[in-house]
């Protein structure tokens, strides 16, 4: 095993893919942060840019916002109704996987902000065709449920007539792959969401509409913007709003006023609890990493001080730490649904974290 060097301020080490380190132990990753650091947190002018991407010229709707049910989600919505006042339409996507109890906490909610909500499914054989040829060679559902997830905010916004499209990820995910370089293709997205100038939105979704091709056979690639983009493509892409990149992420704060205010609550599974099989996909690409697969997440907490170094480290550790009966089986599930073999996709795990390192 080669010696993996860790940067001197965040907790990421040289199994990161494209990392680098300056002749002080920094990564590259800490030093593009360093860049916009300033704009990230200057909240006044950030209120003010928020404002102006949310104003609705003569749409049915003010804000499309994907809703999963839990605190990052649901406290965005709760926001949007209450602290602005904006008339919403959310959705949740159902892929299949989503768990009872997570429906019960939607239905719940939405209730409550009396918002007009519906569960989008999709084709369920093009969605295994997905999760079969993208699993077959990347061995990760969560790719695609990404993939599945972009493409119906593009264009849910669009066929629902809403002026844009709120999602609630946190600055955690969205500045964990944010470097001096071009690979990460939400890049463009932080760029143009801390300019004053609106982007061109076709041009900006347009990236991850091109990363398909990427990682599916062009067939099925056409079929996924024919079954999900029809509706963009026809009544024109929405702009994409990033809640957490305009306003503070304070996980206990947001916690507490939902507890407060809502009938919404913590769930035991604090992450993820509305997929069925995210442990068996967490315990996977922990596998490939051959380390915690949300290093760089918690290397953007200890940037943005949330958390110590130390922290960081102790929180990796734990995070690795997963019932391997329930990931078993949660993954067996998915192999069988997605007609895949479970020996193969553990032995391609093994392999590959090899090429990894």
């Amino acid at each position: 095993m080669k010696n993996n060097f860790t940067c001197t301020r965040c907790i990421n080490d040289r199994t990161v893919k494209n990392i680098s380190f300056d002749n002080h132990g920094v990564c590259n990753f800490c030093r593009a942060y360093e860049q916009i650091e300033n704009e990230l947190h200057d909240y006044k002018t950030l209120e003010k840019n928020f404002l102006n991407r949310i104003k609705n010229n003569g749409h049915k709707y003010d804000a499309a916002v994907g809703f999963s049910g839990g605190k990052d989600s649901t406290f965005v919505l709760y926001e949007l109704v209450k602290k602005y006042k904006l008339k919403v339409k959310a959705f949740t996507l159902d892929n299949g996987f989503m768990s009872e109890e997570a429906k019960r906490k939607i239905k719940s909610i939405i209730k409550e902000l009396k918002v007009e909500h519906e569960f989008v499914s999709l084709d369920e054989q093009l969605v295994k065709n997905m999760y079969h040829e993208i699993c077959k060679k990347y061995l990760s559902p969560c790719l695609v449920c990404s993939f599945i997830g972009y493409a119906i905010m593009i264009n849910y916004a669009s066929k629902v007539d809403a002026a844009v499209m709120i999602h609630g990820r946190s600055p955690y995910q969205m500045l964990r792959n944010y470097s001096n370089l071009d690979n990460d293709y939400f890049k463009p997205f932080i760029t143009e969401g801390l300019s004053m100038q609106s982007g061109n939105p076709e041009e900006l979704l347009g990236i991850i509409i091109s990363k398909v091709n990427d990682f599916v056979s062009k067939e099925l690639a056409d079929s996924i913007k024919k079954m999900f983009l029809t509706d963009c493509y026809k009544n024109g892409f929405r702009p994409f709003v990033a809640y957490f990149l305009y306003h503070p992420y304070d996980k206990d704060k947001m916690i507490e006023e939902l507890t407060k205010k809502t009938s919404w609550v913590l769930e035991s599974e604090e992450e993820h609890f509305d997929c069925q099989i995210h442990h068996g996909a967490l315990n996977l690409k922990n596998l490939i990493a051959r380390r915690s697969h949300l290093m760089p997440e918690i290397s953007v907490m200890i940037r943005e001080k949330k958390i110590t170094r130390d922290e960081g480290l102790q929180m990796a550790a734990e995070s690795v730490i997963i019932n391997k009966d329930m990931a078993e089986e949660e993954l067996k599930t998915f192999c069988q649904f997605a007609d895949l073999s479970y020996k193969v996709m553990l032995f391609k795990a093994r392999v590959y974290s090899l090429r990894w390192w």
